[in-house]
């Protein structure tokens, strides 16, 4: 058992997409940890002092993984899609517009990362740019939100019609296609579902981080980037 869980947790973290879920889960939920600590203190202590500057180091680490990200997009920009065969023309131009607004979103956070950590080197106002990014974020995730309830209207019309196909129920071959039709609509709905539910998790963070002053506790900012990080690993785990 330990071997095979062991096994599939070097397998899952060997794709930097999926390595970069888990580094996501360990940084926010120190951060998280750390500001709890806080609330309970009722001020910075050692330990959330110490769990925050760990919780900051491993965000700077996921900068880099986004180096590649610009490459991403232009192959995106090539197939209309990210990860969906979309069929909806609305849903392709709508899904043009989010890769234009990752081509925005990448640049700005290398500027703000080489603001961040060398300022000798780059003389800009890295959070002014940070901003930026995530705005350019905020209009993914809502146009990700669109985009994703369509491809639902449009599995739901077509589980519908495959369920109400007449078929020879004596054809072992067709009841197996019917079956496996039905099967695979299941799946994309889930995967669908769990990127909605991340989306909503993610919205209220690309706003705050999008304002100057923020609009949540930073408590509850760091548990719902926490909370997506750890669905983000349950929705890729299997």
């Amino acid at each position: 058992m330990a071997e095979e869980l062991a096994s599939k947790i070097v397998g899952y973290a060997s794709t930097t997409s999926k390595a970069d879920k888990v580094s996501k889960s360990i940084g926010y939920g120190l951060a998280t940890l750390a500001r709890v600590i806080e609330l309970y203190a009722a001020r910075p202590t050692r330990q959330s002092q110490g769990l925050g500057a760990v919780a900051s180091q491993v965000s700077f680490a996921r900068y880099v993984t986004r180096f590649t990200g610009v490459f991403e997009c232009i192959d995106a920009l090539q197939n209309d899609s990210w990860n969906y065969a979309d069929d909806d023309p609305v849903v392709r131009q709508v899904v043009k517009a989010q890769i234009y607004s990752m081509l925005l979103y990448y640049p700005l956070e290398h500027v703000s990362f080489v603001g961040f950590v060398a300022p000798k080197l780059l003389n800009v106002d890295a959070m002014r740019y940070c901003r930026q990014s995530c705005m350019a974020w905020t209009v993914y995730v809502v146009l990700d939100l669109y985009a994703n309830n369509r491809r639902l209207e449009a599995l739901a019309k077509k589980e519908k019609a495959l369920e109400a196909k007449t078929i020879d129920e004596t054809d072992p071959e067709a009841v197996a296609e019917r079956a496996a039709g039905l099967a695979t609509i299941k799946a994309t709905r889930r995967s669908l579902v769990l990127t909605q539910w991340r989306n909503v998790l993610f919205l209220p963070n690309c706003i705050h981080w999008s304002t100057e002053r923020g609009i949540m506790p930073e408590v509850l900012v760091q548990f719902l980037a926490f909370a997506e990080g750890i669905l983000g690993i349950y929705q890729t785990w299997h």
